[in-house]
């Protein structure tokens, strides 16, 4: 082949292409007729793709990530061998940066540079520790060229076919080794959305591959960690749980009124009307206590709060039951005999208990207690599962996205 630096003749179709890379380039696909080949008399073998496949990111193409211009200088489609899934990998170079590649798979882009240092020394069986990130072990391959174009600075389709690579994922960042008979290469790549490939390189949106799935690089996307979720969730917690305790140990707790009540006192009457009590101190929760002696019994009744200024009326119902027994030599139990209600916000006044009771055949008495300013540890709970919604959503769709990205992997934490 002849040539200076910037322009090589095609040893196939005898035709000039000029090279872009000048010197770098090691291996390019003609201009012409498409056949790639080596420059130089170290290698005269040449490969003629029939695979082919339209370019998001044309050849020139010049885009601007992390503040530097890169040019895309060369393009291929690789074919892993197990599974045969295929993606695409642009080869793009800054002069002062060097060259970098933009790798996309279901629309989903990473930006991928080569570093110096060797994770491996910070490996721990299948994870990397490595700049203060933890790198889980997500799929190891081999693969080969299925299509090329442009210029590289290597002999990119005997690289692919003689080297090894495994990929380690912390999601937005991956570790990448690409590991021959006699050399190692790791890069280090970055999650990038199709938005910001779009608006780096001046394409339309709408040209690029639509994303698919979860991409294994790709970040849960929230506006907060799950760590300070964690955080927050925890302090939120602790805060309503202090203000759970102040409350319940000023809460007076205050007996108003009790009494008890037999079913031969009724006679003919259907209902049974306390005497009046006084509540005070503004408004607050009121408790209810029943207590029945249930033998294998029930006890049921309706009741209507009644304010004696304005007559408005708080209505309820509370059923109590206790059974027992033996079964294969074993005692059981089940209900209780006592019940109680609670109102949580009743203004002060005057007021009578109107009650509606339905007695069993056994059970012909119980006892009634009226309490003012109560703990009230439902609220607690109630406040609690309240707070713990939304967190509880969000960790449930992190672990679902998360099987969802790992899906596609042999080494997955989720089996």
């Amino acid at each position: 082949m002849s040539g200076n630096n910037y322009t090589v003749s095609c040893p196939t179709c005898g035709k000039i292409n000029t090279l872009r890379g000048k010197s770098m380039t090691r291996a390019l696909t003609c201009q012409h007729c498409k056949i790639y080949f080596r420059t130089g008399n170290w290698d005269t073998s040449t490969v003629e793709f029939v695979y082919e496949e339209p370019q998001a990111l044309p050849i020139g193409a010049r885009g601007r990530i992390d503040g530097f211009v890169y040019e895309v200088i060369g393009f291929t489609i690789k074919q892993e061998y197990k599974y045969h899934f295929r993606w695409r990998e642009y080869l793009v170079f800054n002069p002062f940066r060097g060259y970098a590649f933009l790798s996309e798979y279901n629309g989903h882009w990473n930006f991928v540079w080569p570093i110096e240092e060797d994770p491996l020394v910070h490996k721990s069986d299948d994870t990397i520790q490595y700049e203060g990130e933890t790198f889980h072990l997500y799929q190891m391959y081999s693969a080969k060229v299925v299509h090329a174009r442009g210029e590289f600075f290597f002999d990119v389709f005997d690289m692919t076919a003689s080297t090894t690579n495994k990929e380690y994922i912390a999601p937005p960042h991956m570790l990448a080794q690409e590991k021959s008979d006699d050399s190692i290469l790791w890069c280090k790549a970055e999650y990038f959305k199709p938005s910001e490939i779009a608006e780096a390189f001046s394409v339309p949106l709408s040209s690029l591959p639509s994303r698919e799935g979860i991409g294994y690089t790709q970040p849960f996307q929230s506006q907060y960690s799950k760590n300070a979720l964690l955080i927050f969730t925890v302090l939120i917690i602790l805060f309503t749980f202090i203000v759970h305790l102040t409350v319940n140990n000023t809460a007076s707790d205050k007996v108003v009124y009790s009494g008890v009540f037999r079913k031969e006192e009724m006679a003919d009457q259907k209902m049974i009307v306390t005497p009046s009590f006084e509540l005070k101190d503004g408004t607050k929760s009121l408790e209810i206590l029943i207590s029945a002696p249930l033998s294998n019994d029930w006890f049921f009744s309706e009741f209507t709060l009644v304010n004696e200024t304005n007559g408005t009326e708080y209505n309820f119902a509370k059923e109590i039951e206790y059974y027992y027994g033996t079964e294969d030599g074993y005692g059981w139990s089940e209900g209780s005999r006592n019940g109680e209600a609670f109102l949580s916000q009743i203004p002060e006044g005057k007021y009578h208990l109107n009650i509606y009771p339905e007695f069993s055949f056994t059970t012909d008495t119980f006892d009634l207690t009226v309490k003012r300013d109560v703990p009230m540890n439902a609220n607690f709970f109630v406040t609690l599962i309240g707070l713990l919604i939304f967190p509880a959503f969000y960790f449930i769709r992190h672990h679902y996205r998360e099987q969802q990205r790992w899906s596609e992997s042999d080494y997955t934490p989720y089996e």
